[in-house]
């Protein structure tokens, strides 16, 4: 069948998602849909197709059937505290997440973890088997990220006329880095059982694949395809992950962005800004880009006054150890730099927000901001930069993307963002004073081009993509 034929195929059946948390947000006024891209995007396949969405939430019992905006049926996985603590804030976010982020901080192995993000998928499992049984037909299973590498699987095993995919919203690491996890066998395999693979990048796909090969037998590459020694065949694609782009277009236009902006203009007359929008994660690179602005401040006097650097920390994981630590470094990094660079009866240089901010105020300050600095030591794609761009095209402005060349959008958007080695402080440094340098006409033409690549390849486009080779690979011999 053709890409076209494939996806009216795959539409016709009901799709379940199942996440590790539910697509809902409990507010004062009740239950309402989540703002996330990936809602965004499955609204208009769920609503025509009719599906499920699975996922665990702290309340599973008071979740309701459907939310407004939502035509998805929501089953809750309850979970003990217990089963959180050993699957979540250990297995996952200690072993695999740092793992997975080229091991930037040493992954923790815990065999009672593992024990556990076994359990827990096989509780997701339980509560699929049930929404599988309740359809009139097998319906199109679609599992994201690295909190269920085990459900496809599992999953493949209660419904073997299913499609099945998998898609990994972190990177994958390279297989000296995959060797070390001492499970890492029935990881591969559990991931193997789906019928396609997605990864945002070539590179983690490629990861992926040279770790199933050195690490099992009488599997062969088929371009894209694997096929296994059991006859089946999986598709493992590159498929980067985007936004809505007329969404973020329109927010930029917004009366109350141009409101916040105006105030933000004023606060910060005269001054060029650099802004940093991070969750507080050791993979973001915060306290690097710190030292990188404390460099710039102490190579360039002349720029002392002249500029300011806001970070907006949205808080993450405050329950995780390494999380504590890394605020608390964070904050001291940044009183440290305001003593040093603060005259009296002068505003600091370094504005830090440990929170998050509403949209408009977001978007007001991507238009706010003369360089974007996106420095994550390791990101599987990083949709801040997506943001960025969109919204500084779509109200005009020439501001200068500063992107590690260690993100997923790096590939994307190639030479038109300034490319940088977050692990080069110094080398960051001199970046940054030349960012405040380039042309405006070459800032705007930059901005126009990753902008349009954004727009190319939006979020229902990588929708789309997923879909239709998830009924690719079902549909192979």
């Amino acid at each position: 069948m053709t890409a076209p034929q494939l996806l009216d195929e795959v539409r016709r059946r009901p799709l379940v998602v199942v996440a590790n948390r539910l697509p809902v947000t409990q507010t004062e006024d009740g239950w309402e849909a989540s703002a996330g891209g990936l809602v965004t995007a499955l609204r208009p396949v769920i609503a025509e197709t009719g599906g499920a969405w699975i996922g665990w939430d702290d309340d599973a019992d008071a979740v309701p059937r459907r939310v407004e905006g939502l035509h998805a049926d929501l089953h809750a996985v309850s979970l003990t505290a217990e089963e959180v603590a050993g699957h979540y804030h250990g297995f996952s976010n200690r072993t695999l997440w740092p793992l997975f982020h080229d091991a930037v901080v040493q992954p923790v192995i815990d065999r009672s973890w593992w024990q556990a993000y076994q359990e827990v998928n096989r509780r997701f499992a339980e509560v699929a088997h049930r929404v599988i049984a309740d359809a009139d037909e097998p319906p199109l299973l679609w599992v994201q990220d690295y909190h269920l590498l085990l459900l496809p699987d599992l999953l493949r095993r209660l419904s073997p006329q299913s499609p099945i995919g998998l898609f990994l919203h972190v990177p994958f690491p390279p297989p000296e880095l995959m060797a070390r996890l001492p499970w890492r066998d029935q990881l591969l395999q559990g991931m193997l059982a789906a019928d396609s693979i997605g990864f945002h990048t070539t590179r983690y796909r490629d990861n992926f694949v040279r770790s199933v090969q050195q690490l099992f037998t009488g599997i062969t590459s088929l371009g894209d395809t694997l096929a296994l020694p059991d006859g089946r065949y999986v598709q493992t694609v590159a498929h980067p992950i985007s936004i809505d782009t007329e969404e973020f277009s329109d927010l930029a236009n917004d009366p109350e962005t141009e409101r916040e902006l105006a105030e933000l203009r004023e606060q910060f007359a005269g001054r060029k800004v650099f802004l940093g929008v991070d969750r507080l994660d050791y993979t973001k690179g915060i306290r690097h880009r710190l030292q990188s602005i404390e460099l710039l401040l102490e190579e360039h006097p002349e720029l002392r006054g002249e500029i300011a650097f806001v970070q907006i920390a949205v808080p993450s994981r405050d329950d995780v150890e390494e999380y504590r630590d890394l605020r608390t470094q964070v904050e001291t990094e940044v009183g440290r730099i305001n003593g040093r660079f603060t005259e009296p009866g002068s505003d600091v240089p370094v504005h830090y927000l440990y929170r998050g901010v509403p949209r408009t105020r977001l978007a007001a300050y991507y238009r706010l901001a003369d360089v974007m600095c996106i420095t994550p030591l390791k990101d599987g794609m990083n949709l801040v930069a997506k943001e960025f761009v969109t919204v500084q095209a779509a109200a005009g402005e020439a501001g200068t993307l500063l992107l590690s060349e260690f993100t997923g959008a790096a590939q994307e958007f190639e030479q038109d963002a300034v490319r940088c080695n977050p692990f080069d402080s110094e080398g960051t440094s001199h970046l940054m004073a030349a960012a405040l340098q380039l042309d405006e006409g070459d800032r705007r033409q930059r901005i126009g081009r990753m902008a349009e690549a954004v727009r190319s390849c939006d979020v229902f486009r990588w929708v789309d993509d997923e879909l239709s080779d998830i009924a690719r690979g079902h549909a192979s011999p």
